[in-house]
């Protein structure tokens, strides 16, 4: 893998082999809301840059109990916009104009879903959250 950026908080790497990008989140305690989605809108310009065919995020090491995390899973109140208004607005329309054909999630929980219904039915994109980094990647 080439390692396209990494700082404290997260790893970019091209897997050109899965012509995949990879987001590896670093454990980083009381993770912010800022910096969460700073990382976000990176990884998705990322792949408007590079045009992989997939995106695969570690999430397994995120702090659980983070302001980030709180938020992504909308128990928030501090943030007036929800989680999934902004990704829908923000991020989206990025990983669409890269075309980008897949999302994978590794999320650390054996009880993951999988594949989940598309976030937008005209595009191409499908996204799934799987328990380990072997089941997202083989998606």
């Amino acid at each position: 893998p080439m390692i396209l950026h990494d700082n404290d908080a997260y790893v970019f790497e091209e897997l050109e082999q899965d012509r995949a990008l990879l987001f590896n989140w670093k454990h980083v305690p009381g993770l912010g809301i800022e910096l969460f989605k700073e990382a976000i809108l990176e990884f998705a310009e990322l792949c408007q840059k590079h045009e992989p065919a997939k995106g695969v995020i570690d999430a397994r090491q995120l702090d659980q109990s983070s302001p980030a995390v709180a938020w992504l899973r909308g128990q928030a109140s501090e943030e007036a916009e929800q989680y999934d208004e902004w990704w829908a607005r923000e991020v989206l329309p990025k990983y669409i104009s890269a075309n980008l054909g897949q999302l994978a999630v590794a999320t650390g929980d054996p009880s993951a879903p999988g594949e989940v219904p598309k976030p937008q039915q005209d595009a191409a994109l499908r996204m799934g959250y799987f328990p380990d980094m072997d089941a997202a990647r083989e998606w």
